[in-house]
């Protein structure tokens, strides 16, 4: 039953990737087309970083509190409703002054609704001995990463071809989604506290004092700072540097995909994630630091993706784990409040250093800065599996009362 579940939530997940997907990279270009504005078009890439910010803030009080069906299909039936709205008002001749601000409320309800099903999600598999939780999540993460790689590469065509048209796909995906989650047994649910504080400061000094999400808080923080930023500078490095035409942009993004596809299948059918952790250490050293390296010192856009593609077999080793370990060291009652901590700084992370990292190719070039990042990746790795030395100092079930 608990298996049945777990793959039906894999499947919402999936489908409401792919319409994402194809919206994120489509609607900026579409934007582009019709402003022929560089920076608002740009400035439509940041809208997920922002919303995160904004929606995580809040949203694990209501993951503690309520229902997580009832919190996923109010989000994606809402988020329905938003792109339809979208796609209504896109037909005004000053439809630019709708844009950003849609885009933001539709990215803060995805958020909402994707850190909902992911506690959802973790806390069925955590549930289950014969489901390893690090191992699920490279499942999902499998599924889901072919949809947003899909996406990611025929969005621009498809909005293209369809114009605005293509909003309704995103609107459709939404849709089903309700549809499915709306279907799942209530009795299937996260057990919810009694307590009914909202989110504060007290959460993230709450976090800061364990000493082992200390840990994660810092390794999310530095997770966010280093992967969405590397990619952001690629695309900017391939055609600003290399001068690459769109054909070898795609081909980037595809052969990023397919690599983030293949760690996860292997970590998903495999039992790598259970070998030694000092085994594992060198081996995202290696992969993430190597691939990062690489690319610094190319000379040519081939070896860059090269790199690129070294750099993303790694990514998911720490990242699943950080995922499956932070979940398990939350407290029962707080796993909404606290994982919204932990989004919130990797995109607080993403959001603060990206500013920092076009400086930084400008004053120094494309070397010292992938020199910066490797450097920071070490750190992230090294304080990560740190985390395995440390036994907590009280049971999990006591921390609660503590808090």
């Amino acid at each position: 039953m608990l298996n049945n579940a777990v793959n039906r939530l894999i499947l919402v997940d999936t489908i409401n990737t792919l319409g994402t997907a194809i919206t994120w990279t489509g609607l900026p270009i579409f934007a582009l087309n019709l402003t022929g504005s560089f920076l608002y078009a740009g400035s439509l890439y940041l809208t997920e970083t922002i919303a995160g910010i904004i929606s995580t803030i809040v949203s694990g009080h209501f993951i503690d509190k309520v229902s997580s069906k009832k919190m996923i299909f109010t989000s994606f039936f809402l988020n329905c409703f938003v792109m339809i709205t979208l796609f209504s008002l896109l037909s005004f001749k000053h439809f630019i002054i709708f844009l950003f601000p849609l885009m933001i409320l539709s990215q803060s309800l995805g958020h909402f609704a994707n850190l909902c099903l992911e506690v959802w999600f973790r806390d069925l598999t955590i549930k289950d001995p014969n489901i390893g939780l690090a191992r699920a999540i490279s499942k999902k993460n499998t599924f889901t990463t072919t949809c947003k790689t899909v996406g990611f590469t025929i969005g621009p065509l498809i909005f293209g071809i369809l114009s605005s048209y293509a909003i309704l796909i995103d609107s459709a995906s939404f849709l089903v989604c309700a549809f499915l989650i709306m279907r799942f047994d209530e009795k299937i649910q996260i057990e919810h506290s009694h307590d009914t504080a909202w989110f504060s400061l007290a959460y993230l000094k709450r976090t800061l004092k364990d000493k082992i999400l200390r840990i994660y808080f810092f390794s999310h923080l530095l997770g966010g700072m280093i992967g969405p930023v590397m990619t952001s500078l690629s695309v900017y490095i391939l055609e600003g540097h290399f001068k690459v035409a769109d054909f070898e942009i795609s081909i980037f993004w595809l052969v990023g995909g397919i690599f983030v596809i293949l760690s996860n299948m292997i970590l998903s059918r495999s039992s790598l994630l259970f070998v030694s952790k000092v085994f594992l250490y060198f081996l995202t050293v290696f992969l993430v630091c190597g691939g990062i390296v690489m690319m610094g010192a190319s000379l040519n856009w081939i070896f860059f993706i090269v790199g690129f593609a070294i750099m993303t077999m790694g990514n998911p080793v720490i990242n699943n784990l950080l995922s499956a370990e932070t979940f398990k060291a939350i407290p029962q009652y707080e796993k909404g409040k606290v994982m919204g901590v932990m989004e919130a700084s990797a995109d607080l992370g993403t959001l603060s250093f990206m500013i920092i990292s076009w400086g930084l190719i400008e004053t120094f070039g494309i070397f010292i800065t992938c020199m910066i990042i490797a450097i920071m990746a070490i750190l992230r790795i090294t304080l990560f599996y740190s985390s395995f030395k440390i036994k907590p100092d009280i049971p999990i079930e006591n921390i609660t009362k503590n808090l």
